[in-house]
């Protein structure tokens, strides 16, 4: 995975936590050994979408991201053009849900949706109208790495779209955020306009070792999300892809931390501390 990093994130470098997520080291630049532990490529039904569960269904709309994170399940993948749906095979997709109508939830994914606006947009517009498809999620971290993408023509079409399907059925967008430093004021703004919007904000959050392993720096953030409007979701122990060692911490100290977090935070503003088990088994809470 190339290293990617947007015009707004290059004048934050400055900070440790910025810099360490998206700088890449020398060794990572030639590595071609990422693997894939959540299985994600063996459940991968029809390009694009990946059906582990039996209710749920993630859709990978393309591997494109306004920025690079260091630390992604799918570094494998990202930042390949191979990934972006084609309007053939969203049709595929939706195919595939239509014949599988114990899908309920489906979950937006990639890449970044919201960089991709078009397709999402057409996705959207047709998973409106499945009957069988009962709450839709939005995973993204554009807010963070591009807020100035939300003044695009294109994205307000998007937010339009997003609050009518809101108003039809369930709709979530899900934040990933690691470290405070990434609430800046912009960011903020980005997160006040779409709480304006017919859905809920979750966020969810990978502990990463010398980045936000500290007990203080997690209730800050996720004090800050609650604050916001954002109901912190899930706190993920760094997944085993190989290659990302550096950012994987100690569990049974991540352990300490969680418990520490639900003693100091409400309970609405602590996220579930959980681990994605290899082998297709999903998330259990730690």
């Amino acid at each position: 995975m190339k290293e990617k990093i947007t015009p707004f994130l290059k004048q934050r470098l400055h900070d440790p936590a910025i810099a360490q997520q998206y700088v890449a080291q020398s060794v990572d630049l030639f590595r071609s050994d990422y693997n894939d532990p959540l299985m994600e490529d063996t459940h991968e039904m029809v390009k694009g979408l990946i059906h582990k569960y039996p209710n749920r269904a993630l859709i990978k709309v393309s591997y494109q991201c306004a920025a690079h994170c260091r630390f992604c399940t799918r570094i494998r993948q990202i930042g390949q053009p191979s990934g972006t749906l084609s309007e053939m095979e969203i049709e595929n997709v939706l195919d595939y849900l239509f014949q599988h109508p114990e899908i309920d939830d489906v979950i937006l994914s990639g890449g970044d949706p919201l960089y991709t606006p078009k397709i999402t947009s057409s996705l959207l517009k047709k998973l409106s109208q499945l009957e069988s498809v009962k709450v839709i999620r939005i995973g993204t971290r554009l807010p963070l790495q591009s807020p100035s993408s939300f003044d695009t023509v294109t994205m307000t079409d998007l937010l339009a779209l997003i609050d009518e399907t809101g108003k039809l059925k369930p709709l979530h967008i899900l934040l990933h955020v690691e470290h405070p430093s990434e609430l800046t004021s912009e960011t903020e703004a980005v997160i006040s306009t779409l709480r304006m919007l017919k859905i809920t904000l979750f966020s969810q959050t990978v502990f990463l070792k010398n980045i936000n392993d500290d007990v203080d720096i997690l209730e800050s953030l996720f004090k800050r999300l609650y604050h916001l409007g954002v109901l912190p979701y899930y706190l993920y122990h760094c997944d085993a892809v190989q290659g990302l060692e550096h950012f994987r911490g100690n569990i049974e100290e991540e352990k300490l931390i969680a418990t520490e977090l639900r003693k100091r935070l409400s309970g609405l503003a602590c996220p579930l501390f959980v681990e994605d088990i290899e082998d297709g088994y999903g998330k259990i809470p730690v």
